[in-house]
């Protein structure tokens, strides 16, 4: 057999601890990441620069420090859902007043990363997030008119990159920019995996099973990715960290040298 296990990735073993009893973002990326694939083995491949030790002819810029990206183009358009499930939480005075919230995720992503510098993003990369205009009182088919949303991703992994899109309702119908609690129904895939052009998306309830009616309709096109050289950014030292590393390794007790 010409199998190596070494350049696949196993289902439910790339990433750590996973909490299987709850499909939160690692469990949904990781149903992404098996999704499209072209066998049942539960198996997926590295991508290519993670299994592939590439030779290449020298390169000054490269040599001084420069470091080589994909830049990664993409746009989705979400023009409609159809019949979205109400909530059984939802009072029955109150309306459907659903919105459609758009959400990339990849490799070189560093949203949640707390140290210092980690905000930083290469120019001309997109925001990561956005999200539709409220549509009140419709939730058997609401449309969007302003839901056509541009994205471009600078990542050195650009087979790792993951789209979510999670349908919510405002309180009231009156504000959709805070956090009104978990999605109603999501999707996530992986973007190499989406066919391009008028698609239609399923949904999925809060436990992973998919709706049967609900769906969503989009627009995607994806555009050739780029590759380019970028200046490696510096990181910022966390002077605070320095600070309390003096204090305990330069304190001085009683005249003396800790």
């Amino acid at each position: 057999s010409n199998f190596d296990p070494l350049i696949y990735w196993r289902r439910g073993v790339q990433m750590a601890a996973l909490n299987w009893q709850t499909f939160d973002l690692g469990t949904q990326l990781n149903h992404a990441m098996f999704e499209g694939g072209r066998d049942e083995s539960g198996y997926v491949l590295k991508p290519p620069e993670l299994r592939d030790i590439q030779v290449r002819p020298y390169n000054s810029a490269i040599a001084e420090g420069k470091k080589e990206r994909s830049v990664v183009s993409f746009s989705i358009d979400v023009i409609s859902a159809q019949q979205l499930m109400r909530p059984a939480n939802l009072a029955a005075a109150k309306s459907m007043d659903p919105y459609v919230e758009v959400e990339v995720f990849h490799a070189n992503d560093k949203r949640d990363k707390k140290e210092a510098g980690s905000n930083m993003s290469y120019e001309g990369d997109s925001p990561l997030q956005f999200q539709t205009e409220v549509i009140r009182e419709n939730g058997f088919n609401p449309k969007f008119s302003g839901g056509q949303f541009k994205f471009q991703v600078t990542t050195k992994h650009p087979d790792l990159i993951f789209v979510r899109w999670s349908v919510k309702l405002a309180s009231y119908g009156e504000s959709y920019n805070s956090k009104e609690g978990a999605a109603i129904a999501t999707y996530t895939a992986k973007l190499k995996n989406l066919k391009q052009g008028y698609r239609t998306l399923p949904l999925l309830n809060h436990a992973g099973d998919q709706y049967l009616f609900s769906t969503l309709f989009c627009k995607i096109q994806v555009d050739p990715i780029e590759t380019r050289l970028f200046d490696a950014p510096f990181p910022i030292q966390d002077v605070s960290k320095f600070n309390r590393l003096g204090g305990k390794v330069f304190g001085r007790s009683n005249g003396t040298v800790s």
